[in-house]
């Protein structure tokens, strides 16, 4: 009785771990649906801020990001997918303020350049443990918007070092200086858990953002996604 329970147990601990750790089986399809978080950065771009040519110092911008894959297992190890993805991406700037010459300053805030993108991951998969997976590729993106924003006060500064504030304004202007296309190279890894799917990737950008010679800035975008994978 007791052999007879104990290998009912085993069998339902290895139906159980089997069913943890499965990934699809060699030549079907699976598509996951994903939503997570970018965090952005353009390289070599600092946010020219007065006439003295001063640079407001750039840092990274979190964004939204989500869309679906489609996957094609070709053996246990090896998979190949594409997606579709909305990536908000861009670039903040510490805040400043700038000397206006007549007594008063301009106070600029929460300023940031937003930028809107439709991106297309296209992706090798190396499967090295069950459930686990390294993955890198090419990753075409298509420019959907791109605005500068930012919040903008004068103020004035009393002896005693008190400031008096004038109403703020937002400031939302349209920047048509940005490419309407951009290629990155992701790279990461995966980990799928009974069909949900974690994946972190780093994005190294290949083209310059900007139409202008005058800025040579790259994306620079880390994502992190949470997905449910349904075999087809």
């Amino acid at each position: 009785m007791k052999t007879t329970i104990r290998t009912i147990l085993m069998l339902l601990l290895l139906t159980i771990s089997a069913t943890v750790t499965a990934q699809s089986k060699p030549g079907t399809f699976s598509v996951t649906p994903k939503i997570g978080v970018s965090i952005a950065k353009l390289t070599k771009w600092d946010w020219v801020k007065g006439i003295t040519l001063d640079h407001a110092d750039s840092r990274h911008k979190a964004g939204f990001t989500g869309g679906a894959e489609l996957q094609y297992q070709a053996t246990d190890i090896i998979a190949l997918s594409v997606g579709a993805m909305y990536s908000m991406q861009g670039v903040g700037f510490d805040d400043y303020a700038v000397e206006n010459g007549d007594g008063t300053y301009t106070g600029v805030n929460n300023l940031h350049l937003d930028l809107q993108y439709i991106t297309m991951p296209i992706l090798f998969n190396c499967y090295v443990a069950k459930g686990l997976a390294l993955k890198a590729g090419v990753q075409p993106a298509f420019l959907l918007d791109a605005r500068m924003k930012s919040e903008a006060a004068i103020y004035t500064v009393a002896e005693d070092g008190m400031k008096t504030y004038q109403p703020v304004e937002e400031i939302d202007s349209k920047w048509t200086t940005v490419k309407s296309f951009d290629v990155t190279i992701p790279v990461g890894i995966s980990y799928e858990y009974e069909n949900v799917v974690l994946d972190a990737r780093y994005h190294f950008g290949l083209m310059t953002v900007f139409k202008s010679g005058l800025w040579s800035s790259t994306n620079s975008v880390f994502s992190i996604t949470v997905g449910y994978k349904f075999d087809l």
